[in-house]
């Protein structure tokens, strides 16, 4: 895991993080709790435009199981990147325990 580290630190990984690196580290779960329902929004205004378009009926079980799946996904994705930023700073020394 030595390697990731001095390949994180050449690309400027140890520097000061800004705000939003910040608020992604000490909150993971709101971070996922925001950003998995606003995916599943866009993915349901992306669909029902295209169902404006005449590319088919948006509210069939596929499309909204589609977007549902896709929403949970990206929720968890997102805490998963917040937990490894909490990790990416503590390593540094930037993050301090609440």
């Amino acid at each position: 895991m030595d390697w990731f580290w001095r390949m994180d630190r050449s690309l400027g990984g140890a520097a000061e993080p800004h705000r939003g690196q910040r608020f992604s580290a000490a909150h993971p779960l709101l971070l996922g709790l925001v950003m998995g329902p606003a995916f599943g929004v866009l993915i349901g205004v992306l669909l029902l435009i295209s169902a404006l378009a005449g590319f088919g009926d948006p509210l069939t079980v596929t499309t909204l199981l589609l977007s549902l799946g896709l929403s949970a996904f990206i929720g968890v994705f997102f805490v998963g990147m917040g937990y490894f930023e909490r990790l990416r700073q503590r390593h540094y020394g930037h993050y301090r325990e609440p």
